[in-house]
């Protein structure tokens, strides 16, 4: 992503009003856009890592019920990452590259 005019104020401090008011109807445009292709992109990412793990715990669901040992722990560990992967896209645990 590129940096905006906005975040390119040369006081250092944060961009008031009237800073804003100084941007042309195309840097503007540009600023808008790429917030909105942000959001559009993290909505669908979303969306995308929560059907993912969805179907890795519907999937691990005859495992965890077969009769022998081995794939009822790959059902587990399946059904586990794919619970994590749900909890932490949606923000509700913090995602693994924050416990290090």
């Amino acid at each position: 992503m590129g940096s905006s005019p906005a975040d390119d104020d040369p006081s250092g401090g944060s961009a008031t009003d009237s800073s804003v008011a100084q941007l042309s109807d195309e840097e503007l445009y540009a600023i808008v856009r790429l917030a909105a292709e942000d959001a559009v992109l993290g909505a669908f990412g979303t969306l995308m890592l929560v059907g993912i793990g969805v179907v890795l715990v519907a999937s691990s669901a005859p495992m965890l019920f077969s009769l022998s040992p081995l794939p009822m722990v790959f059902g587990a560990l399946l059904a586990g990452f794919g619970a994590y992967l749900v909890l932490s896209s949606l923000r509700i645990i913090p995602p693994a590259r924050e416990w290090l």
